[in-house]
């Protein structure tokens, strides 16, 4: 379970790298800014509603499978874990050219490599 918990640095980064995505492409559009302040939270928490829950669900059944059966190799299966949960998103990259999603699966490897330190240290605490 302390795997799982690791998982908050990756829902903040992604969040927090793609709102500030938001909020800049708003406001080079020659948004103001309170429009990018709220229009980028809404965009971020409603528009990606599908985003959130396919990225949650996915997060947490591939820990269950690929991480918490060994420990052995664990660089290696988060970069798995991060290719195979950005593969649906790379794909609606190409297919909207919609920059969003490659902003959120590049913060995702950055978090993920950050995780792996937090793993580290959540299985030397045990």
């Amino acid at each position: 379970m302390k795997v799982i918990r690791t998982n908050w640095i990756n829902l903040a980064g992604v969040f927090v790298i793609t709102y500030l995505y938001v909020i800049a492409n708003v406001l080079i559009n020659s948004g103001t800014f309170i429009q990018a302040i709220i229009g980028g939270l809404i965009s971020i928490c409603l528009y990606g509603m599908m985003f959130w829950g396919l990225f949650v669900v996915s997060l947490i059944a591939l820990d269950l499978l690929v991480i918490m059966r060994n420990r052995n190799r664990l660089r290696a299966k988060l970069l798995v874990e991060w290719l195979v949960i950005s593969s649906p998103f790379i794909y609606w990259t190409l297919k909207y050219n919609e920059l969003i999603f490659a902003v959120a699966i590049v913060a995702f490897l950055i978090t993920q490599l950050q995780r792996e330190r937090l793993i580290r240290l959540a299985w030397r605490l045990n």
